[in-house]
C-alpha cells in the first residue's frame, strides 16, 4: 500500500467523523449499500486501537438497525406484491424459512453473502423477528468482533490473516457452527 494511501487512510480513520461514518455504511449496508462495513471498519480499529470494542459494538448495532430497517421493507413489500407468485410454492418457502431461517440469518449475517438478501427476505416471509434480531446481532456482532480481536491481539498480522484467510474465516466457520446447532439439535430430540 501506497504512503499517501495509508496517511489518507489513518487521518480519515482518526477523524472525529469516522464513528458517525461507519455507524452510517453499517446501516445503508444492511439495506442497500453494496460494499461492506468491514471495509471501513479494519482501517478503524487499525488506527485507533482503543476504540476498537466500541468501533465493533457501533458496526453491530447500525448494521442491524439497518437489517431492521430492511426487515420491515420486506414485511410490507410482500402484501403488495404477493399476488405475482404462485402461493403454494411460496409458502413452501416461508415453510422452509420458519424452519431454517435462524440459520439463514447467521449464515448471511457472518458470511459475505450480502446481509441485505437475508434482511429483505426475512421480512417478506414475515420471518419471527424475535428471531431475526437475536440470529442479526450474533452472527453480525460475532463477524466485526473476529475481526477487531484479530487487529487488537495480531495488528499488522492480524490484517494479512483477514485478508489470506477470509473464505475459511466468514463462510466456513458459520457453517460449521450451524452444523453443530443442528446435530445437537437432532442428538437432543
Amino acid at each position: 500500500m501506497s504512503n499517501r494511501l495509508k496517511t489518507f487512510l489513518k487521518n480519515k480513520s482518526q477523524s472525529k467523523y469516522s464513528q458517525f461514518v461507519l455507524s452510517i455504511i453499517s446501516f445503508i449496508e444492511s439495506i442497500f449499500f453494496p460494499l461492506p462495513p468491514d471495509l471501513l471498519l479494519i482501517p478503524i480499529c487499525y488506527y485507533n486501537r482503543n476504540k476498537i470494542f466500541f468501533s465493533v459494538i457501533n458496526c453491530t448495532f447500525f448494521s442491524v438497525l439497518g437489517g431492521l430497517v430492511a426487515y420491515a421493507l420486506g414485511y410490507f413489500l410482500y402484501d403488495t406484491i404477493n399476488h405475482l407468485f404462485d402461493q403454494s410454492k411460496i409458502q413452501h418457502f416461508i415453510n422452509f424459512y420458519n424452519k431454517w431461517g435462524v440459520f439463514s440469518v447467521i449464515i448471511g449475517g457472518f458470511t459475505p453473502i450480502p446481509f441485505k438478501i437475508i434482511t429483505v427476505t426475512s421480512g417478506f416471509l414475515k420471518f419471527d423477528l424475535f428471531l431475526f434480531l437475536i440470529s442479526s446481532f450474533f452472527a453480525r456482532g460475532l463477524r466485526f468482533l473476529l475481526i477487531g480481536i484479530a487487529i487488537h491481539l495480531l495488528g499488522d498480522r492480524g490484517i494479512i490473516l483477514l485478508k489470506k484467510y477470509k473464505f475459511s474465516i466468514f463462510l466456513v466457520i458459520p457453517i460449521l457452527l450451524v452444523m453443530m446447532v443442528i446435530i445437537v439439535k437432532y442428538f437432543l430430540n
